[in-house]
């Protein structure tokens, strides 16, 4: 998603918000040629509108780019005014990799998921858009077009897994860039636990996701208003780094506990990354004494971008679920939090003590009982078997604070699943081609350290941020084309790239990660079990 924060405020909840509605409308491309590149424009038959670019060099490789997610409303987030990401960007330096991929003879493809107007999480009718724009492009281009690789980011996950399953001629490999991995409840239920955690540490007033269900601007901006409460505390925090004491809950106003510990143990918690842009979680300083007090900055840094990303997806999706998608009557909050995280970050939490006083008053916290209704259509969105064989390439950073990369974790494992079923039953009475694994998860790593101090020993979070593995779709342009050549290959060969021509590949591509059996920390929820 492209988004800004920094500039959320009183003025927010001023705007006077509209809905462009687009009328139905199909066109044939319009096309012109510049530069070695033909160029067409065109709209699907809801009005929204596509873009194709195919170079003099085209190869026979198309590939079919979806977008992630993009708001209906302004005031967090830019809304688009058309098709503005032809090729996987860099959501940082707003650069992308259209130009290297006509250089490589590849043609391209892309679309604005609007649907008359709306956009948010509206996957249902995405698919079908994608489907529309494929078409399109083979009644122009035909047999000219011999491979087509469908690949995407961050919310896209959530579009071509689905996609591939229910129309799988259309498409010869699949790319999943900084993607999530469906369904989207696994995710966003930690979005919601960050609100609700921050409500008993900090802001009692906070209702987060249980504030989300009312449709259109009114629900918009009630979502608002609650990430403005967020953006407070975070506001406040950048200040003082969360030094002094906490003031809620009542039961522990007044104990040593500082409300940093209770920012950490939120991020520990929801799984926000304990690396983020300017922190590397091990850079001690004067100000910055121990590596676990480097990662509350971290989680500090992360948060903001997370909490504005759930409230958009949040709204958007209470606006198909109905209010009280929500529940955490059954959450153990002490489960959530990793035995090995309780002691990596001990000094950062205040101590063994301090982590069970905390995790005490949440147990104790009155919970929030969502709906039963709007629950069930929540953990059935974007519904997928995982059964697809196409190759399928998953490219993550190891610190994404928006889509963590947990997500790739999550892919990975659905996969293995249906694979070793299909491999344990091809066992038992072979039949047919032998199944093939065919899935691989590459992430991109951070350097070991990059905190930058100030004089007095603060860290400067206005400094270059790391230089990988950060960020939310931030890949460096050798990352990001690696991963395009890889599709490329697999939808040629029917193959993902072996080990060994992964590793040949990583060698001229920094910070491209070539331990095959990494796995970052998992998502917090499995609604599927």
């Amino acid at each position: 998603m492209r988004k800004s924060i920094a500039a959320l405020g009183a003025a927010t909840l001023a705007l006077t918000l509209s809905v462009a509605i687009t009328p139905s409308a199909s066109a044939a491309p319009v096309c012109a040629t510049a530069a070695g590149v033909e160029t067409c424009t065109g709209t699907l038959a809801n009005g929204a509108g596509y873009v194709f670019k195919v170079p003099a060099n085209f190869g026979g490789t198309m590939f079919f780019w979806e977008h992630g997610f993009r708001p209906t409303y302004p005031g967090v987030s830019a809304v688009p005014k058309g098709v503005e990401e032809i090729t996987p960007g860099n959501q940082t330096n707003n650069t992308d990799v259209t130009a290297e991929m006509m250089r490589a003879g590849y043609g391209v493809a892309a679309y604005d998921g609007t649907v008359k107007g709306m956009r948010g999480w509206n996957n249902t009718y995405r698919i079908e858009m994608l489907k529309e724009v494929i078409d399109t492009a083979m009644a122009k281009y035909t047999t000219r077009i011999q491979k087509k690789v469908v690949y995407g980011s961050s919310q896209a996950g959530s579009i071509v897994t689905p996609f591939v399953e229910k129309y799988p001629t259309y498409a010869d490999a699949l790319g999943i860039m900084a993607g999530t991995t469906p369904s989207i409840a696994d995710s966003l239920q930690s979005a919601c636990d960050i609100f609700y955690i921050l409500s008993v540490f900090a802001d009692p007033t906070i209702k987060g996701c249980a504030a989300m269900g009312v449709k259109g601007v009114p629900g918009h901006m009630a979502s608002v208003g609650e990430l403005l409460k967020v953006v407070a505390l975070l506001t406040t925090w950048s200040k003082n780094l969360g030094a002094p004491g906490l003031e809620y809950p009542a039961a522990l106003k007044g104990s040593p506990i500082p409300q940093r510990s209770a920012l950490l143990l939120t991020g520990l918690l929801t799984g926000v990354p304990t690396k983020s842009a300017h922190m590397d979680g091990i850079s001690t300083s004067a100000v910055i004494p121990e590596h676990s007090i480097n990662a509350t900055v971290a989680v500090l840094e992360n948060l903001g971008e997370a909490v504005a990303t759930g409230t958009l997806a949040g709204q958007s999706i209470s606006e198909i679920t109905g209010p009280g998608f929500y529940d955490n009557t059954k959450t153990d909050w002490a489960a959530l939090l990793d035995e090995g995280d309780a002691g990596r970050y001990n000094l950062g939490l205040s101590g063994d003590e301090a982590i069970t006083a905390m995790l005490g008053v949440l147990s104790m916290a009155p919970r929030v009982t969502g709906n039963a209704d709007a629950i069930a259509k929540f953990k059935a969105l974007d519904k997928s078997s995982f059964t697809s064989t196409h190759p399928t390439i998953l490219l993550s950073n190891e610190a994404d604070r928006l889509v963590f990369a947990g997500n790739s974790v999550r892919y990975v494992d659905r996969k293995q699943a249906v694979y070793e079923a299909a491999l344990a039953k091809w066992e038992a009475a072979p039949k047919g081609p032998k199944p093939r694994w065919n899935t691989l998860a590459l992430y991109a790593m951070t350097p070991e350290t990059y905190t930058k101090y100030t004089a007095a020993g603060a860290p400067d979070l206005t400094a270059a941020p790391a230089v990988s593995g950060v960020g939310h779709q931030t890949f460096s342009k050798a990352q990001t084309m690696a991963w395009v050549r890889m599709l490329a290959t697999a939808a040629h060969t029917g193959k993902i790239p072996s080990e060994k021509a992964v590793e040949t590949i990583a060698k001229k591509v920094p910070y491209l990660n070539t331990d095959f059996g990494y796995r970052p920390t998992e998502l917090k929820y499995d609604f599927s079990k």
